[in-house]
């Protein structure tokens, strides 16, 4: 049976309103130690998470056997008899019009093992061309398969599949430095390119200095924006943080918090995060959050929409682990393009940014790669600092956008320019 056939199945077993979601995942990976092709593994996980509904009341079992259908749905009606209700649920999600976008190159389903290792080869040929000496890396094959089924209509399906490459490299002069780049894709991209970057970045860092405290521009690459924002801020567009009072942006609509334009939008052809419909079965939609700064909108599942008294954004995100919760698609950040900074620092890469606090937004945060810019240049590698403020600040005061655009895995973004306090 496929997917759409094993939800219809168990939505059979089911005598109350109720939905079913199941999940296909397979992986095809190879790990890199130095300049070896090391670990070669494939792994298929398959499972279905069943809800049942009475009134205000629900109940979730999941299951990874797929012979013992009803069994799971008879889980699922026990959990319900114990529940609490939730007074706020409305009801389950109706059917809507579901446009399908290009969610794959097709090509990814052609790719061998042979080629996978053969990626692999060429990462570590990149980084050794640039002198770079190969520490470690990974290239997977992803393929995903999501069907749903509710008692209200829904009946859908989707099949999509993701190529990834990461190398970590290492430069010696004197010291050791280290540098990584990665891409994840939908279609087949070059790895050779990787293996270069992440070589070029380790020895642009080598001798690196120690730095003096203080207040300035900063520059920060699209992995230190994409680190800190998904840790700090973007949870606060959700209207489940509307709701329980955790979010700074609440009845904030209308106002200006900073000079970026965000989109979410999960209809982009072959997005890295692009889907025809959400977890809920909702179509994805392209939502204009922030437009020049001013904040529009929040994201919402069917849930919250209903809750709210609004559409949904197509913002449900589910395995068959769990109910049905907020999130993001593809998260574009665009705003006026700058030619760089005078003096302060470019900032590569954050570490620590989960320890930002997701409530106030305030942030320390380690720089584990960067520079100290002056009159435009980049005068030499930084290390043992620290950057710290709060990320709604550090927002406001967005002076504008530079250099190319990268998808760093579901955030698609530019460097930000802004002003912050380095510590040294």
């Amino acid at each position: 049976m496929d997917l759409g056939e094993i939800t219809n199945k168990t939505m059979s077993f089911i005598n109350t309103e109720g939905d079913v979601f199941a999940q296909k995942i397979k992986v095809i990976s190879y790990d890199i130690e130095k300049n070896n092709v090391e670990i070669g593994e494939e792994k298929e996980t398959i499972g279905l998470g069943v809800r049942v509904v009475e009134g205000k009341r629900q109940g979730f079992s999941f299951t990874n056997n797929i012979n013992n259908l009803e069994e799971c749905v008879k889980t699922a009606y026990k959990v319900l008899k114990v529940s609490r209700p939730r007074e706020d649920f409305v009801s389950l999600p109706t059917p809507k019009d579901v446009k399908k976008i290009k969610l794959v190159n097709k090509s990814l389903y052609s790719i061998t093992s042979d080629e996978l290792i053969n990626y692999s080869i060429d990462m570590i040929n990149g980084c050794e061309q640039k002198n770079g000496t190969p520490s470690s890396g990974n290239t997977n094959l992803t393929f995903h398969e999501e069907a749903i089924s509710t008692s209200t209509g829904i009946s859908l399906s989707q099949k999509y599949a993701t190529l990834f490459g990461y190398l970590s490299a290492i430069y010696k002069n004197g010291g050791v430095s280290t540098g990584f780049d990665y891409k994840i894709m939908r279609e087949k991209f070059d790895f050779f390119s990787i293996g270069e970057k992440a070589a070029i970045k380790a020895k642009e860092t080598s001798n690196a200095k120690t730095i003096d405290s203080m207040y300035c521009d900063v520059t920060l690459e699209p992995e230190a924006v994409s680190s800190l924002l998904s840790n700090a801020f973007i949870s606060h567009l959700y209207a489940e943080s509307i709701d329980k009072n955790r979010s700074y942006l609440k009845e904030k609509i209308g106002e200006k918090i900073t000079n970026l334009t965000m989109i979410d939008d999960g209809t982009i052809d072959y997005g890295v995060a692009s889907a025809n419909f959400d977890g809920d079965g909702n179509p994805t939609k392209r939502n204009v959050i922030v437009d020049e700064g001013v904040l529009k909108d929040y994201l919402y599942d069917d849930f919250y929409a209903k809750k709210f008294g609004v559409e949904s954004t197509g913002n449900s995100e589910r395995d068959y682990k769990s109910l049905p919760s907020i999130g993001t698609t593809n998260f574009i950040i665009e705003g006026e393009k700058l030619e760089g900074i005078k003096k302060g620092f470019i900032i590569n890469e954050l570490r620590g940014a989960h320890t930002a606090n997701p409530i106030s937004g305030d942030f320390s945060v380690e720089i584990s790669s960067g520079f100290y810019v002056e009159n435009g240049e980049k005068i030499y590698p930084i290390k043992h600092g620290m950057l710290a403020g709060n990320v709604f600040e550090f927002l406001k005061k967005v002076k504008g956008t530079f250099g190319e655009t990268k998808n760093t895995g579901g955030i698609i973004t530019p460097s930000i320019i802004s002003e912050s306090k380095v510590v040294g």
